[in-house]
């Protein structure tokens, strides 16, 4: 759709280092990235946000913070996280920031009433619902699907897609506010536009749908309003920074266990958060190897327990790592 082939064009590619323009638009002066909430009111919770995960940890909330920089500190800070340890929301927007983010950035615009709003299609609104109905006699559940009603609008869902690398958008038009448009509609659970910038391109704001904080790019002294509004909370950003990164005491942690489960074939590590046991059976000639994790948080709430497939043609310790990295970041709820 020719409205964003702009935004195309000024996304570098998702390889080698992943930084922020391979999600938002090259280009603008000055970024921010706008930190999506632990929990919410329309969650049936109470709003909690990263600076109080931070006062709970003691840990700094830098600029470059990832969420497990504040969730999972080098040492434990003792009882239980704000929001129970529950990890901030993805993809989308909060409601309440983003009427609060679009109040702002309609004053830095000259077509605050035309705006361009890309919603992601892979929520699988339009598709069926899936049911499970227990049968007699102690036989397995019946899977029925479902018929479920589109959210989408006719007209939105009939109309021209956004195909950016990686992603397919359905595309609608509207002021600035109208970025909560797809969570008025039965169904989308809160979900606000993923993507949004207004005729002019003077700002673009981002939410991609693995993240749990959205970017915005414009003018510096829209990024200031951003920065300095009570309604959210926002840390700086440049077109450099990495979209994700491991904290270093995070990564001596997973090298701890991969070492030993290369050594002696499990392992395990005690973090401030719980503790990670894996054990592994190596890839041969025959036989694919696998990777058994099982994990325990120390606050008592619900751990986890899994198995990866490892083939011997795999970078051991580099797929190791990976694997690893992502059970002992989950003990921060991500």
């Amino acid at each position: 759709m020719r409205q964003a082939d702009w935004i195309a064009r000024a996304l570098t590619p998702w390889e080698g280092d992943y930084t922020i323009t391979g999600v938002i638009p090259a280009g603008f002066e000055a970024y921010a990235r706008v930190l999506h909430p632990v929990d919410t009111p329309e969650n049936g919770g109470s709003l909690v946000r990263w600076a109080d995960v931070a006062a709970w940890s003691g840990m700094p909330l830098r600029p470059d913070a990832q969420y497990h920089s504040v969730a999972l500190p080098p040492t434990d800070p003792g009882g239980s996280p704000p929001g129970d340890g529950q990890s901030p929301l993805e993809g989308s927007l909060y409601t309440g920031d983003a009427m609060a983010l679009a109040s702002i950035a309609r004053e830095w615009t000259a077509t605050p009433q035309d705006c361009w709003f890309c919603v992601w299609d892979g929520y699988g609104w339009d598709g069926p619902s899936v049911s499970a109905y227990l049968a007699a006699d102690g036989e397995p559940p019946a899977i029925v699907e479902e018929p479920r009603r589109d959210p989408v609008p006719g007209q939105v869902r009939d109309g021209p897609r956004v195909l950016l690398p990686h992603r397919e958008y359905l595309l609608y038009r509207g002021p600035a506010e109208d970025v909560v448009a797809p969570a008025r509609l039965h169904g989308t659970r809160g979900q606000c536009a993923n993507l949004w910038w207004p005729a002019d391109r003077s700002w673009c704001v981002a939410s991609e749908i693995d993240l749990p904080w959205t970017y915005v790019g414009g003018w510096p002294e829209l990024i200031s309003a951003i920065l300095a509004d009570e309604r959210i909370e926002a840390l700086p950003a440049t077109p450099r920074d990495p979209v994700n990164r491991v904290e270093d005491w995070v990564s001596g942690w997973v090298n701890e266990l991969a070492d030993g489960v290369l050594a002696r074939g499990e392992a395990s590590v005690t973090t401030s958060r719980g503790t990670v046991e894996a054990r592994l059976r190596r890839p041969g000639k025959l036989r694919k190897g696998a990777l058994f994790v099982r994990t325990e948080r120390h606050d008592g709430s619900a751990g986890s327990t899994g198995d990866t497939t490892i083939t011997a043609d795999e970078d051991l310790r580099a797929s190791l790592t990976l694997y690893l990295t992502l059970e002992v970041l989950g003990l921060a709820g991500m």
